[in-house]
């Protein structure tokens, strides 16, 4: 009778598990459901076990609230080279002083490298997201589309909001820059639809020396603008799940929040190449939203590992937060915030958010990673605000100027 040697063993088996191997690597379209997650999670996408990549509260939202993820192989983001040129020139200028406070920042990316085993580094990576131009100079949304979906009932209502940002410090263009060198950025969030509501929103001034905002807004009924308590940086957006802070990721200084902590490094599933884009046409404005089903808000688009940093943030005593989990992108240069877990003041689940990224061509002709859309889910209350980008939205526009983000500006913003 034949023996097979030791030596034809061992191949055996070797060929055994390669087959096993590339038998269990999914393959790329494959849409993760709740139907299929248990036998997705003993498999692997482009050699990585997806039940690594599936990160607990992604898990949570498919097998729980219907979330579907269609992979995708990972493809590098497209970046302005004068960001990587503006980041190289100017890394080791800026660092974070003693008040929490970032100082020495010129242009480009405020760090050009993080420690993904130094725990501080953590505020490295929020001032990189906030006060680094690798988003845009200079953004207008005009509109956004909200959807509101309660997830008993179905789609409750649309709203159309301007979003407006100005970086007046640490812009890649020089003409934007503040002159003083107090203006670290100017932000707008205006409601234009519908009419009973239009003209709700703040403008919020941020300043680089860190101060609480200023923050104005537009009071219709005696058309008026008015200054608001500096501390409504962190208020609930009008009737959405946002928080002011949350617009777009994240929109405060670092320095407000207690701390940052950088937890570590590792790959998740991220919608950073979507094929998501709102239509203009009001009677077909959300063909993608799933509204046959509870929970009502579902969005079926791509998802794929992304290498990305873990940073835990922890508010002050007077934010609805007790702490947010955040998943940015481990792309120095493009620093998306994929997904952020928000905790109440009991530490327990609240909401989530999730940035939806795609390569765009902005108006001065460079590429950089824009959102095309941000779903806000409300666990505990089982309700959502899905955000949509503006497809014609402009970005590193010609000709834009600071006086268009003053309080006067206002009433001529929300046309």
């Amino acid at each position: 009778m034949f023996k097979p040697s030791t030596t034809a063993l061992g191949a055996l088996a070797l060929a055994g598990f390669l087959t096993h191997a590339q038998a269990a690597d999914v393959a790329e379209g494959t849409v993760i459901s709740a139907a299929n997650i248990d036998q997705i999670k003993s498999q692997t996408f482009a050699g990585k076990p997806l039940s690594d990549l599936i990160l607990p509260t992604q898990e949570k939202m498919i097998r729980e609230f219907g979330l579907q993820m269609r992979l995708r192989k990972t493809e590098a983001m497209q970046v302005d080279p004068k960001l990587v040129a503006a980041t190289k020139e100017n890394a080791g200028k800026a660092s974070i002083g003693a008040d929490k406070k970032l100082q020495g920042f010129v242009t480009g990316m405020p760090f050009a490298s993080i420690d993904a085993a130094n725990p501080a580094d953590g505020a490295k990576l929020a001032y990189n997201f906030m006060r680094g131009a690798w988003y845009a100079d200079v953004v207008d949304y005009n509109p956004m589309y909200f959807a509101l979906i309660n997830g008993q009932k179905g789609f409750e209502r649309e709203q159309h909001w301007r979003f407006a940002r100005y970086l007046a410090d640490g812009a890649l263009n020089p003409a934007l820059t503040d002159p003083k060198g107090e203006i670290a950025k100017y932000e707008v969030v205006l409601n234009k639809y519908p009419n009973d509501s239009r003209g709700l929103g703040v403008l919020t001034v941020q300043y680089t020396d860190a101060r609480l905002p200023d923050v104005y807004a537009y009071v219709r009924s005696v058309r008026r603008v008015r200054r608001l308590s500096s501390n409504a940086w962190a208020d609930p957006l009008s009737s959405t799940d946002l928080l002011n802070d949350e617009s777009f990721g994240m929109s405060a200084d670092p320095s407000w929040y207690e701390g940052w902590k950088l937890v570590g490094k590792r790959w998740i599933l991220a919608s950073a190449h979507s094929t998501i884009a709102v239509s203009g046409t009001a009677n077909e404005r959300f063909p993608m939203i799933d509204m046959t089903k509870a929970p009502y808000w579902n969005i079926l688009d791509d998802w794929e590992p992304r290498e990305v940093y873990v940073v835990e943030g922890t508010p002050g005593q007077g934010h609805l937060l007790s702490r947010k989990v955040q998943y940015y992108d481990a792309d120095i240069h493009a620093p998306m915030l994929h997904w952020q877990e928000f905790y109440d003041k009991k530490n327990e689940l609240w909401r989530i958010e999730n940035c939806n990224y795609r390569p765009t061509k902005r108006d001065d002709g460079s590429m950089a990673p824009t959102v095309t859309y941000v779903p806000v889910y409300d666990l505990q209350r089982l309700h959502a605000t899905i955000v949509f980008a503006d497809p014609k939205g402009r970005h590193n526009y010609k000709d834009a100027k600071a006086t268009e983000f003053t309080p006067d500006a206002i009433p001529r913003l929300i046309n």
